[in-house]
């Protein structure tokens, strides 16, 4: 990301930290709280939402695709996401098995080759606790 488009992004962070304040000093007035604690209020209010979003810009910027260069060629193989795995901790690719089709939503596979009979059908009542 250019250095422009940052700098565009920390000035809104500033000005919606900065409305989330006002917001927060308007309503604290209305409910006549002391001037300590409106101070505190608003201090507290524009550090967080700041923080958050200054935060949320960090690791937009840490886990985003980079833009390529106008000039270089593309890989043929691009990384697409391949920062995002190692900022939640997934060091290796997941490469577990896709569910059975045949199966879909059944969770003992005898019951979708076909109906249990009678006793095992008292059996899982039985287990149930419906008897």
């Amino acid at each position: 990301m250019g250095s422009q488009n940052r700098e565009l992004l920390k000035v809104w962070a500033l000005r919606l930290s900065i409305a989330t304040t006002i917001m927060v000093v308007l309503l604290s007035v209305l409910n006549e709280v002391k001037i300590f604690d409106i101070i505190l209020r608003a201090v507290i209010s524009f550090g967080g939402m700041y923080l958050l979003m200054a935060g949320t810009l960090s690791l937009f910027e840490r886990t985003a695709i980079p833009k390529p260069e106008e000039d270089s060629q593309t890989d043929s193989t691009p990384s697409c996401g391949g920062n995002i795995d190692f900022s939640v901790g997934d060091d290796e690719p997941i490469n577990a098995p896709g569910p059975d089709l045949r199966t879909a939503g059944q969770i003992d596979r005898d019951l979708s080759l076909e109906l249990p009979g009678s006793e095992r059908q008292a059996e899982i009542v039985r287990r149930m606790g419906w008897e």
